[in-house]
C-alpha cells in the first residue's frame, strides 16, 4: 500500500497521531475487549504487529500515553481492511483521534483508489462501533460467532 503522509490535524498540544511502532502496542492500557483477544489469540501483540502495514498504521497519543492504535491493511487491489485497538484512555481524546483517523482514512481511500474499506467490529464493543460509525462505516451484516471468543461481529463497510 505504501506510506500515507500524516497531514496536519487539528489537535490539542498534548495530542498527536504518529506512525505506529511495535513499542506503542506494548504501551496501550488495553480495555476489556482487547484483553479478551489477548486471552484467545496466542501472541496477539505479535499478530497485530505482523498485520500492521508500514506507513498505513498509526498510534494516537494523548498526554504522553498511547490511547489507541489503528491501521489499514490491503487485502487486494481496491479492497482493504481497517483495524483499531482502543486503550482505556481513548475517551479523553476521542474527538482528536477520530478527526485524525478520518483524515487518514479519507486519504487512503483516495490515494489507493479503494473501492471498499471494511472493518469487523464485535457487537458488544460500543467504543469500536462508534469509532467505525464516525469514520463513515455502515453495518452490512452480523457475522454470527465470528470472533476467536465466539462472539458476534458486525461487518461494516465504507465505499
Amino acid at each position: 500500500m505504501g506510506l500515507i503522509q500524516i497531514p496536519k490535524i487539528r489537535m490539542s498540544p498534548d495530542e498527536s497521531i504518529v506512525s505506529l511502532r511495535h513499542d506503542h502496542l506494548m504501551k496501550i492500557d488495553y480495555n476489556e475487549d482487547t484483553k479478551e483477544y489477548i486471552k484467545n489469540i496466542p501472541n496477539y501483540i505479535d499478530y497485530l504487529w505482523a498485520n500492521a502495514e508500514a506507513g498505513s498504521s498509526w498510534a494516537g497519543i494523548g498526554r504522553g500515553k498511547v490511547v489507541a492504535a489503528f491501521g489499514i491493511k490491503p487485502i487486494w487491489n481496491g479492497l482493504a481492511e481497517m483495524w483499531m485497538i482502543p486503550g482505556t484512555d481513548i475517551g479523553r481524546h476521542t474527538i482528536s483521534i477520530v478527526r485524525g483517523a478520518k483524515v487518514l482514512t479519507d486519504s487512503a481511500i483516495r490515494d489507493y483508489d479503494l473501492k471498499r474499506l471494511q472493518i469487523a467490529v464485535r457487537v458488544e464493543n460500543d467504543t469500536a462501533f462508534r469509532f467505525a460509525k464516525s469514520l463513515g462505516f455502515g453495518v452490512e451484516s452480523i457475522m454470527k460467532r465470528f470472533g476467536p471468543e465466539g462472539a458476534d461481529y458486525y461487518m461494516m463497510a465504507r465505499f
